[in-house]
């Protein structure tokens, strides 16, 4: 079957085995550092420093990324990054059992945690866009797809399972655990990726073969319109995912219960693994990006709307299912359009782009809902952000008529073999 062929392929076998085995210590991290960092903070700033942390680290990587010119290897990259993220963590192991749980008062626990955090944070900012420009080099193109779905099925199933793991691992052996097992999960990714072999540089074959788009393929630098207006629209949507991730959890409990929101964060994790798969099928291949992009921003703003203004269960938990799937049916086949947009200097382009959006937008949203708690307009915040990120959906759509002359042609009629 085509939805098992990247697997034929022993660079992306290793590649999905490392995000495994990796993913295996990563997924118990967040709720490992947000149960440690309240039992040694109750009161909640030690958690919000170790969070500061996470996203500045990746924001000052960020920075970095979007400088530099495509690696001539990603996959070096790669391993680099899970080294550093190695000593992050080991050296944090190392701290914690020798001495610094005897340290007084909770701050200098803290600020290693932060410390830990904050280079985590960057290191995690080379990896996403290296592994995002590997597939094109390890993955024939028609295959993208499938690639992109499997790794975010991986994904997916780690947001489901790692909450309560972490939780379980934590209650029953302590952090210290934690932090070894994400450790060695570095250490066997490490091996795992030492042994995938790419060309050392080669250029990324564009799906369409219309004439006018293989001339603007010698600005070979330059980013499509298309892409542009399309980050313009996922800023919005990180921001949303941001406001959720506060706005979400504080609603819902407010006018609900803690267990109305564990069942709705639940729903909107198999909602994400539901769009993988669909993904992954080949569910609504045929259906241009832009009408997903527009599914997937109308989708987000009324699971915000609903957050705030439906106090039913069942039609909070449904909204929750349906605006992440869209969300992540959408992403999927961005990041397939991104990989196949022209040379290796675009991929990389696109990639460190990509990740600027969510590093900016996701910590903004977050700030947006902190704001406007603060000052007593969280109604105003949501139902602002809603009509905008709604709103953003229909710019993709009418942008440029029915095709663009620099868009691909699989941006609209997408899923062409």
């Amino acid at each position: 079957m085509s939805t098992f062929h990247p697997f034929r392929l022993d660079g992306f076998r290793r590649l999905v085995s490392a995000a495994f085995v990796s993913g295996l210590g990563g997924s118990l991290i967040p709720i490992a550092f947000t149960l440690e960092s309240l039992r040694i903070e109750p009161s909640g700033w030690g958690l919000t420093a170790v969070l500061l942390s996470l996203w500045g680290g990746r924001f000052v990587g960020m920075l970095v990324v979007q400088r530099s010119a495509p690696a001539r290897n990603p996959v070096r990259i790669m391993i680099g990054s899970d080294i550093v993220r190695f000593f992050a963590q080991a050296g944090l192991l190392a701290w914690l059992v020798f001495g610094g749980v005897a340290s007084d008062g909770p701050g200098p626990a803290i600020v290693a945690m932060a410390v830990s955090s904050a280079v985590y944070g960057i290191a995690t900012s080379f990896f996403q866009p290296a592994r995002f420009t590997a597939i094109p080099r390890i993955v024939p193109t028609q295959y993208h797809g499938q690639a992109n779905a499997w790794l975010s099925i991986l994904g997916d199933a780690f947001a489901i399972s790692g909450p309560l793991a972490g939780s379980v691992v934590v209650l029953l052996l302590g952090f210290n655990a934690v932090l070894l097992i994400d450790a060695v999960g570095f250490l066997i990714g490490i091996i795992l990726l030492a042994g995938v072999r790419i060309p050392a540089s080669v250029e990324v074959r564009a799906l369409s073969s219309d004439e006018e788009i293989v001339k603007t393929e010698r600005i070979r630098t330059n980013l499509p319109r298309w892409v542009n207006m399309g980050l313009i629209t996922w800023l919005f949507v990180a921001l949303t995912i941001g406001l959720l991730g506060t706005a979400g959890p504080t609603l819902v409990i407010d006018r609900n219960s803690p267990q109305t929101w564990a069942v709705t964060a639940a729903c909107m994790a198999v909602g994400s693994l539901l769009g993988s798969t669909s993904s992954l099928l080949g569910v609504l291949k045929r259906v241009p990006w832009k009408y997903l992009q527009l599914l997937c921003c109308v989708g987000i703003a009324l699971q915000l709307l609903f957050f705030l203004f439906v106090p039913i269960p069942v039609a909070i938990w449904t909204a929750g299912f349906i605006g992440s799937a869209l969300t992540t049916l959408s992403g999927i086949r961005w990041d397939t359009l991104g990989q196949s947009i022209g040379n290796e200097v675009r991929v990389h382009t696109f990639a460190a782009r990509d990740q600027i959006v969510n590093t900016v937008g996701i910590p903004a949203g977050m700030l947006v809902f902190g704001v406007a708690s603060a000052t007593g307009t969280t109604t105003v915040a949501v139902i602002t952000i809603a009509i905008t990120v709604a709103l953003m959906g229909a710019l993709v759509l009418f942008s440029g008529g029915t095709r663009n002359k620099n868009e691909p042609a699989n941006l609209v009629t997408e899923g062409r073999r």
